[in-house]
């Protein structure tokens, strides 16, 4: 199972230092990759969780030349709400650029208001996903000039030009927790990103495309939010001892989660450094023990 870092970069806690220094700390610790979020342009109505964001493209291109192994990923970029164009050109350059470290994760997001803000259709955002990751895929798999004809996308002999460094390109994966994303990720990506659900939830949803999915390589990668407690009962995931997180992982990774990525429940910056150390030195060998 791997392990990345969901970075500070919204609320009033992200500053450059602190989303620097986390994802600094991730890396000498040893987790598999830092994820940034994404939102460009949400309405004041819409904005009280994430209208303090760092733009999610600059910051992992920044951060990509601040570190040197670690995976640089996104969590989730609304994809409908951008051209897939350009998102493919921007995310094979950084690829090229950071040695292939690349991991995209893509939503449809939630705000009709940002949509009307970046002048794109909210109402056929799930038909415009579906044709964006088919761009998206072409880009990074058509060769060098590459064309595009479909109901909402079309450009012609386009030169892509460096390509990503990974073969076929980054990693692709849909976000969000509904049957439909799920399956938008079994037809077009290689692997689902949810939000924490009840680890039944999670086995009996992957149940239901195992017939679709097969034998293929197909990641399940969940964002949940990290919080140690003292020896308590608690129904939260994630949520308690060392002990008993690592024993609600094991449960998750037997229900078809094979990818954990998670932001800390902490105020300062000492504090989220010491939640990552403690995962890392109390939490993950026991789960070698338990496999």
């Amino acid at each position: 199972m791997k392990f990345g870092v969901v970075l500070p970069t919204y609320g009033q806690g992200a500053t450059r230092l602190s989303i620097v220094d986390t994802a600094l700390a991730a890396e000498e610790l040893g987790f598999d990759s830092i994820w940034v979020t994404d939102h460009l342009a949400l309405p004041q109505a819409d904005a009280e969780r994430f209208g303090h964001i760092f733009e999610a493209i600059t910051t992992l291109s920044y951060l990509a030349a601040s570190t040197r192994q670690i995976r640089l990923g996104i969590s989730a970029l609304v994809l409908p709400q951008r051209n897939p164009l350009e998102v493919g050109k921007e995310l094979a350059t950084l690829d090229a650029l950071s040695g292939g470290r690349v991991i995209l994760a893509a939503g449809i997001g939630w705000s009709a208001g940002e949509y009307a803000n970046l002048g794109y259709e909210f109402h056929n955002r799930g038909k415009r996903m579906d044709e964006a990751l088919k761009v998206l895929r072409t880009l990074w798999r058509g060769g060098k000039v590459i064309s595009f004809s479909g109901t909402y996308y079309r450009f012609e002999k386009v030169v892509l030009s460096p390509p990503p460094v990974q073969p076929g390109g980054p990693p692709l994966w849909v976000a969000g927790d509904s049957p439909i994303a799920l399956k938008r990720a079994v037809y077009f990506a290689d692997g689902w990103h949810p939000n924490t659900q009840p680890v039944e939830q999670i086995r009996s949803a992957l149940q239901s495309v195992r017939p679709l999915i097969l034998n293929r390589p197909f990641t399940v990668c969940m964002r949940a939010r990290l919080q140690f407690f003292p020896a308590i009962s608690t129904d939260q995931p994630f949520s308690g001892t060392p002990e008993q997180i690592s024993q609600q992982i094991h449960q998750y990774q037997q229900a078809g989660v094979d990818y954990l990525i998670f932001s800390c429940n902490a105020e300062t910056q000492g504090e989220h450094e010491r939640c990552l150390k403690t995962f890392q030195e109390q939490v993950k060998p026991r789960l070698t023990q338990t496999s």
